[in-house]
């Protein structure tokens, strides 16, 4: 019987961490196709969660980081906005859609720069870009390496750069997961971004623009919880946490 890497993750040492990463996120699902058509297309939803992602790192950002790129979407939004974009991820076969995906457009592509990398050591110089993002990663993370992740974006950020962070919220009556290792509320990420280096915390007011500081949301994820009604979680924005942490 195969073992269960998740399961061992939660248990494991530093060192034995990282290798179990590389056993569960490098895997390669029995006859998937490597080619474009397992490339998934946009939903409304993702469509939607991009322009906002857009709108965040606006038009200064030059030099951008996305961590746990998958299949590339995300990127290539960056990437037409800003003119270089370094994409990393554990999986090589995500990373080779998202390349054909980037490929459909070459000034897109010569724009991104897709590197095979662990979150929790960025193999990257300090204070190299303005803006890093990275969505549906956090969460995956030994609570242990959600730490030592932080401080190396806040390492390879330049002064006054910015880290958008999207992960599902804990108290946002999601169903338990095998694979998250770590389900953070507003202000669970708050406080560890802070403690990593991180100085002003902004995210949407409910879910999309404007954006307002962080505590308004983390307000109402606390109003909402005692109010214990989940069917407005989603419409009101705190099903999930978007933080947007500044250097």
């Amino acid at each position: 019987m195969d073992r269960n890497p998740y399961a061992e993750l939660r248990d494991a040492d530093a060192l034995e961490r990282e290798r179990l990463y590389e056993q569960a996120y490098d895997r390669t699902p029995p006859g998937a196709p490597a080619d474009s058509s397992a490339i998934p297309e946009w939903n409304a939803r993702r469509r939607r969660r991009l322009k906002l992602y857009r709108h965040v790192m606006g038009a200064a950002a030059r030099d951008v980081l996305e961590i746990g790129c998958g299949t590339g979407d995300l990127t290539c939004a960056l990437a037409r906005r800003a003119p270089r974009v370094i994409a990393i991820d554990l999986s090589t076969r995500e990373l080779q859609l998202a390349q054909l995906r980037a490929a459909r457009d070459p000034e897109v592509a010569r724009r991104i720069e897709f590197r095979r990398m662990n979150a929790v050591r960025l193999e990257l110089p300090d204070a190299t870009f303005d803006f890093a993002v990275s969505t549906s990663m956090i969460e995956h993370l030994h609570p242990d390496d959600v730490d030592r992740h932080l401080r190396e974006v806040v390492r390879v950020l330049r002064p006054g750069g910015r880290y958008l962070v999207w992960c599902p919220n804990r108290l946002g009556h999601h169903k338990d997961r095998p694979f998250h290792l770590c389900m953070m509320s507003h202000r669970d990420l708050r406080v560890r971004m802070r403690a990593a280096g991180f100085r002003s915390f902004q995210s949407p007011m409910l879910r999309g623009r404007p954006m307002v500081d962080t505590r308004f949301k983390i307000a109402m994820e606390s109003t909402m919880s005692a109010l214990c009604i989940p069917v407005l979680w989603s419409h009101l924005g705190v099903r999930n946490v978007m933080i947007v942490g500044s250097k």
